[in-house]
């Protein structure tokens, strides 16, 4: 179980990585520049955000169903 756990935990910290960059980098650049450094136009941005947030709710949810003891 501890894998599981170390695992989820390890990957919501990296998902929380990528949000920050989506919101703090890339939509701020799309925003003025029109494209992320990336490419990414601001919509696709925005889509990348909203699948982000969808991917931390559902991997806090998995964490919260596990029995820390």
């Amino acid at each position: 179980m501890a894998d599981t756990e170390d695992t989820l935990i390890s990957r919501l910290g990296t998902l929380h990585q990528q949000l920050e960059q989506l919101e703090n980098v890339d939509y701020m650049t799309a925003y003025y520049k029109g494209y992320s450094t990336q490419g990414d136009d601001l919509e696709t941005i925005k889509e990348k955000i909203i699948t982000v947030n969808a991917q931390i709710q559902r991997t806090e949810d998995q964490l919260a169903t596990l029995d820390f003891q």
